[in-house]
């Protein structure tokens, strides 16, 4: 239940860093949430998502070498 909590705790985190944080950037590199609808906040959440894969990836990726040395050492 504890990591169901925290997985609905850092969707919402990452969502609004999505919206307050990202979208601005896109916007202010020329990206029009007029022209494109909604397409800036999917785009949004989309480049977050891509970033949050990224950074999960390279985090378990040291876990993993971590233990392996532990193992051998």
């Amino acid at each position: 239940m504890k990591t169901i909590g925290i997985s609905l705790l850092s969707t919402i985190a990452l969502f609004f860093m999505s919206v307050f944080i990202v979208s601005p950037i896109m916007s202010n590199i020329g990206y029009s949430s007029v022209e494109s609808s909604y397409h800036l906040q999917t785009h949004a959440l989309l480049v977050t998502l891509i970033f949050t894969v990224i950074l999960c990836t390279i985090l378990g990726s040291r876990y993993i070498v971590e233990e392996l040395k532990k193992e051998k050492g």
